[in-house]
């Protein structure tokens, strides 16, 4: 099969988004199909090279955006059977051959402060309309399904969960010394070392994590709490400043896969607090690893950890502290779900949701001819 994956929006494959792409096209590659990227100058896509293969480069402008998603997607490349977009951004046009769009989230329908300008609730007006359009609709979690059935129940039929994937560099053994490297470069030095990564919006609600390692911190006397990618985010860094924990928080920069993935390893315990997701790609990241997970008990996380993790009230800084705790204090325990946990966490190996991927697409191209 021919497929044309639109790659218009990548660009520094820092973003869930990107990480999705990045996997569905190893998938799809792995699974015997033909992959082609639209949208950006560089067509080739590579899936065994970093970001695909494709260069850095900036955002594209939201003339530029706007111009793509409305008009330039129309021109699909010669011998293309199906197109898939692989976030909320078709025409509101249908295609000349089948197209499948990738619904990640519906956060700007569930939370009002994700539509609050014209320009916004414009944009995501044209969402709703454009929808009507494509073929076939792919929820990443049965959460989001349950979300697109209530704000969109005219969509629902032509919709299909299937669940994200895991980059397969998390399911690998990765090198003492290289995770030795990771450390040092980070300056990580104490343990235990309670990890998280994941964005830092005010849905993610990292804030409570902090308050929660504070109370922590008070009955330990070493330990760090690592949070990725938040060097630059101000009201994070405020909120280490204010809990008083500048000594016992590590911010990084945005790091690579490679570091990402050391990182997990040398991690004790992986702490996931979101009050809000469409799937929750780190836990599942730290599942095919085999870290111990203490995250939010919302759907979309129940959904994609089960029983192989610590669940528990997202706004409960007291809930934060007794999990946290009690895992730090009695890891033994943890040994059984870690070891079954990683085995489930096949279930998102890539080449494997590829397949249900190949299904829909035909499911698709079925729907054109009849």
């Amino acid at each position: 099969m021919n497929i044309a994956v639109d790659v218009s929006n990548t660009a520094g494959f820092r973003t869930g988004t990107e990480e999705y792409i990045e996997g569905l096209v190893y998938g799809l590659r792995r699974a015997g199909a033909q992959v082609v990227g639209v949208g950006r100058e560089t067509q080739a896509l590579l899936p065994d090279k970093p970001r695909l293969g494709l260069d850095l480069r900036r955002h594209p402008s939201p003339l530029a955006r706007w111009w793509w998603e409305y008009y330039g997607v129309r021109r699909v490349p010669k011998d293309v059977e199906i197109v898939h977009v692989p976030f909320m951004a078709h025409p509101e046009a249908r295609l000349a051959v089948p197209s499948v769009v990738t619904v990640h989230d519906l956060i700007p329908w569930r939370l009002d402060a994700y539509r609050r300008s014209v320009k916004e609730r414009r944009y995501f007006a044209h969402v709703e309309r454009a929808l009507l359009f494509a073929d076939r609709l792919v929820a990443i979690s049965k959460a989001t399904y349950d979300d697109l059935s209530e704000f969109f129940p005219n969509l629902v039929a032509k919709t299909a969960v299937i669940h994200n994937g895991v980059h397969p560099d998390f399911f690998e053994e990765v090198d003492v010394d290289r995770i030795g490297q990771a450390l040092r470069r980070f300056g990580l030095r104490r343990r235990p070392r309670v990890l998280y990564a994941g964005g830092f919006d005010e849905r993610k609600n990292v804030g409570t994590v902090i308050a929660a390692m504070r109370e922590v911190f008070r009955h330990r006397k070493d330990g760090e709490l690592v949070l990725i990618g938040a060097k630059d985010n101000l009201s994070v860094r405020r909120a280490v400043v204010e809990n008083e924990l500048e000594s016992r928080v590590v911010v990084t920069p945005f790091v690579s896969r490679a570091d990402l993935v050391a990182l997990y390893h040398s991690a004790d315990l992986f702490v996931y607090p979101s009050r809000y997701e469409g799937f929750g790609m780190p836990p599942a990241q730290a599942l095919a690893v085999g870290v111990p997970i203490v995250a939010s008990d919302i759907p979309p996380i129940r959904e994609v950890v089960q029983d192989y993790g610590v669940l528990i009230d997202a706004g409960s800084i007291d809930a934060w502290v007794e999990a946290i705790g009690r895992v730090l204090d009695t890891p033994a325990t943890l040994q059984r779900m870690v070891t079954e946990g990683q085995i489930y966490a096949e279930t998102f190996s890539w080449p494997r949701i590829a397949q249900s991927y190949l299904d829909v697409y035909h499911d698709a191209i079925r729907g054109r001819r009849v």
